[in-house]
């Protein structure tokens, strides 16, 4: 498995617009898209920064992944995810399963097929990889 780049960061927030606010005045960083993604059970804001993005998230429910991470973190959030470009999907997933890792599969908004390493497997983080192809 070869990891290409950093393809976005991902930080979970109570306040969505507030914190899209925040990103675009205090450090410049363009608004590019965004919105629900019901699948995720999220909705969120990405802001350009280099060739990768920032990812603002917020729940759309009470319950969940996200719910429950801003409910440890208390009101301000935090660092939710880093997530990876690799080279081939397929062959990541069989590479971390062969070596013991847990892998979920997702799928993101406009059908991005991606998955999550469980952060026991990655020292305390939670790590998203997806495979971008070209339109």
């Amino acid at each position: 498995m070869k990891a290409k780049r950093i393809d976005h960061v991902v930080i979970a927030v109570q306040d969505l617009q507030a914190a899209l606010e925040t990103y675009q005045q205090n450090f410049g960083l363009e608004h590019v898209g965004g919105g629900e993604v019901p699948s995720l059970g999220i909705r969120n804001a990405l802001l350009q920064i280099g060739d990768a993005q920032l990812e603002l998230i917020t729940p759309l429910a009470a319950q969940g992944p996200v719910a429950s991470f801003l409910a440890k973190q208390g009101q301000g959030g935090g660092l939710y995810l880093l997530a990876l470009e690799v080279e081939n999907l397929d062959d990541a997933i069989a590479t971390l399963q062969a070596q013991g890792a847990r892998i979920n599969s997702a799928t993101g908004a406009a059908g991005q097929r991606l998955v999550f390493v469980s952060p026991r497997a990655t020292h305390g983080v939670l790590l998203q990889l997806l495979e971008r192809r070209e339109a």
